[in-house]
């Protein structure tokens, strides 16, 4: 029986000075070189994405690791040089066609929360780290949980960020997130990665019924947005638990909500699109995509497969982030022509805002334009100047008669 698996490699692009568009076709090619050299014939290796391999052997039941790590060696010099350590790691994904498909398509953030947290890959599957000696480590085991049954979120709060329609300074709606009163920092998932849920299932779920309690206290026709993570929606059991809690949203609220899909890989299959759509689509009234790669494919998208790509900015230097700005807004007339809105996320700085005002991009979300709120505040008027919004005012009460 032949060996097969998907190799991958995990670039630490923060300690490079690579342009991150650069990036992706530099490693390719010194790995090609590498595997053209040491794997040879009969063995194979398919490329599937600038980072991910698909390695076989028909004289073996195992990989050869061993050489696979000198793979490993040989990119830590060619990028980032002598002397550094930690910048690439390998790893070996085992599974069925359609998941390493699945896996390949994965960005390097979500391979590596998944080699924290193996729940977040598709059932029946392996995910190891290639070591420097070549033996193979296996990722964390995630705990034994006990059955759900019916969901109980823990002691957390709720909170809404707007999101921003710059062309009539409104605010169009809100995104909603809800953090457990134990977390030391407030989560979100427009606010950048140190504000990212850890448990993105539990984070999920939790804010459907942040959702369910705005719609009763704050009635309103701006929609609410319901952030759930793309491997939630692609992992079975996730992705029923989430369905049923869905289920308790009155028919009557659904048209008032809408869904935001984060951590959307840059190049989605087919299947995976149309699970998306066909999970989410009876119970919002739109559904759009965050993403985090500038260069995100939206030809893969038919026209109006969403309502929204959404880019959430990285946490890196402003001209990092400024310059995926200007990348992002390079496609819009790729979004144009399949009539699918082009969004911002994770705006920090004025100078951020108004390059994304220049370079016209209609919705804009984050910090620096409206910070966490008790409430919601769509379809509030706010001037560009006055952004970001920090707080809602304190609404006066009604003066009393006098007789």
């Amino acid at each position: 029986m032949s060996a097969v698996a998907c190799l991958r490699v995990l670039v630490d692009d923060n300690r490079t000075e690579v342009p991150s568009e650069a990036l992706g076709p530099m490693v390719a090619k010194y790995t090609n070189l590498f595997l053209e050299v040491r794997w040879t014939l009969p063995r194979s290796a398919t490329p599937l994405s600038h980072y991910c391999y698909l390695l076989a052997d028909p004289r073996s039941t195992e990989l050869d690791t061993a050489e696979l790590a000198m793979l490993s060696q040989d990119l830590q010099s060619r990028l980032f040089g002598a002397g550094a350590e930690d910048g690439v790691q390998l790893a070996l994904f085992e599974g069925e066609p359609e998941a390493i498909s699945l896996f390949s398509s994965m960005s390097g953030e979500a391979v590596a929360d998944a080699m924290r947290d193996p729940s977040r890959l598709p059932p029946g599957t392996r995910l190891r780290r290639i070591a420097e000696d070549g033996s193979l480590i296996d990722v964390p085991e995630r705990a034994s949980e006990p059955a759900k049954g019916d969901f109980q979120p823990p002691p957390s709060v709720g909170g809404a960020q707007g999101v921003y329609l710059a062309t009539r300074q409104t605010f169009m709606g809100d995104v909603v997130t809800t953090t457990p009163l134990t977390s030391p920092t407030y989560h979100s998932v427009i606010d950048g990665q140190a504000h990212r849920p850890p448990e993105s299932d539990v984070f999920d779920m939790a804010c459907v019924t942040t959702a369910l309690s705005f719609l009763i206290d704050f009635p309103g026709e701006a929609p609410l947005h319901l952030p759930v993570s793309f491997g939630t929606l692609m992992r079975p059991s996730q992705r029923q638990a989430y369905i049923e809690m869905l289920g308790v949203l009155p028919a009557f609220m659904r048209e008032t909500l809408a869904a935001t899909v984060y951590d959307t890989p840059r190049i989605p299959t087919f299947q995976a699109i149309g699970l998306v759509r066909a999970t989410l689509g009876p119970f919002v009234g739109q559904i759009g995509l965050r993403v985090r790669d500038p260069d995100f494919e939206i030809q893969s998208l038919t026209n109006k497969a969403f309502a929204s790509v959404t880019l959430d900015l990285p946490d890196a230097g402003l001209e990092v982030r400024m310059a995926a700005l200007r990348r992002f807004a390079g496609h819009m007339k790729d979004y144009r022509k399949r009539r699918i809105w082009p969004g911002v996320g994770n705006l920090r700085f004025r100078v951020e805002r108004e390059l994304a005002l220049e370079l016209g991009l209609p919705f804009l979300s984050g910090p620096g334009i409206c910070r966490m709120q008790s409430r919601p505040v769509g379809a509030r008027t706010w001037t560009f100047r006055d952004l970001p919004l920090l707080s809602l005012p304190i609404a006066k009460p009604p003066a009393l008669a006098v007789a």
